[in-house]
């Protein structure tokens, strides 16, 4: 199992998934605005896979006219779409595997029917680790199933110690 480490150091990126924003609500939901300022205050960026970003951006209809408050965030600077990863990297398709599988046993759903957007969390998490200055990744979902099954992919694959899962309930709790 990962050890803890302080979430808030520089060097820690926070991958964040659909239902945590979407649990969030509008730009004029209390909990979007606290975590707008939980962000601000930490100075983090919440990073999102571009399968997220798709499924958050399909609903301007229920938000303020014209921008979705996933764009108002990017365009705030406190959310970025992360680059799209790269599947052929044996370490990032390994943990996408094993995400999926985790995912099947846990929630007892057949492998082909696991959320492309839960196992992309785990191939933001892994390439942000393997390719750039992130010593940490905050993986942060309301899923606890893709929380866990990220964490464990991502230890059984040489992350140990680098790797941890906030319940995002919990997060918007904390923070509202």
């Amino acid at each position: 199992m990962s050890t803890p480490f302080d979430p808030f150091q520089e060097t820690v990126a926070w991958v964040a998934d659909t239902g945590f924003f979407i649990a969030c609500g509008r730009q004029e939901n209390n909990k979007y605005t606290a975590l707008e300022r939980f962000a601000a205050q930490n100075d983090l960026t919440f990073v999102i896979p571009q399968r997220v970003y798709e499924e958050l951006g399909g609903a301007p209809d229920r938000s303020t006219p014209g921008q979705t408050p996933i764009n108002s965030a990017l365009d705030a600077g406190w959310v970025r779409v992360a680059a799209e990863p790269e599947y052929a990297n044996s370490t990032v398709s390994r943990v996408m595997d094993d995400i999926r599988s985790y995912i099947a046993r846990s929630s007892n759903r057949p492998e082909d029917q696991i959320e492309k957007a839960d196992t992309a969390l785990g191939a933001v998490a892994a390439t942000l680790l393997d390719n750039s200055d992130v010593r940490y990744a905050c993986v942060v979902t309301t899923d606890t199933d893709a929380g866990e099954g990220t964490v464990a992919a991502l230890v059984a694959n040489g992350f140990e110690d680098r790797i941890q899962f906030r319940d995002g309930f919990e997060l918007i709790n904390e923070i509202t």
